[in-house]
């Protein structure tokens, strides 16, 4: 206490937190993902979010070999980027990858998979944020020594978790979970 009365007046966050929760990192669970990879040397950037409906209406310019959707449907009529730029990230945040969903299903599968390897070669290394939680649980489920923060980790989650994000916290090491409960 003597340590915080002699802090100048504008400090007072610092003066009522010097000492509280010592050796303690706050972390966002986005962040944490990112960190993973970055350690083990895995290049990517993030935000491929606000690009994928653009690289989607790029992709129905080329030609693709679809076998459900008629080309010609997805190149004038508006919606299909976003509809399938939705769809592509529900199954990502779903905690799937293409080469997970086993070839042979409908037309219609087959031909969001087409698209989805596409969009994927097309982004190459930016990544959804689905897509990042995915990989990092997948290297810490191969490799967990990639956790680099030391010690336990308590994660607060809420309702609106993806199967991704489960996954990958259930990757880390040492976790406590802590379920924040809202009306």
């Amino acid at each position: 206490r003597a340590a915080c009365r002699d802090a100048p007046p504008g400090n007072w966050y610092r003066r009522r937190r010097h000492n509280a929760l010592a050796g303690t990192r706050f972390i966002a669970p986005r962040l944490a993902a990112a960190e993973v990879l970055r350690n083990a040397g895995i290049e990517f950037s993030p935000g491929e979010e606000a690009l994928r409906a653009t690289r989607l209406s790029a992709l129905f310019r080329s030609n693709l070999p679809l076998r459900h959707f008629p080309v010609d449907l997805l190149r004038s009529t508006p919606g299909w980027d976003d509809a399938f730029a939705r769809s592509i990230s529900d199954l990502e945040c779903a905690g799937l990858r293409p080469e997970d969903i086993e070839p042979g299903g409908s037309p219609q599968l087959e031909d969001v998979l087409t698209l989805w390897r596409a969009l994927d070669h097309s982004a190459a290394r930016c990544w959804t944020a689905g897509r990042i939680y995915l990989e990092a649980a997948l290297r810490l489920e191969r490799h967990p020594e990639s956790w680099t923060f030391p010690g336990s980790t308590l994660m607060f989650v809420t309702s609106a978790l993806t199967a991704a994000e489960a996954r990958f916290f259930r990757a880390i090491p040492n976790l406590a979970a802590a379920l924040v409960a809202a009306r």
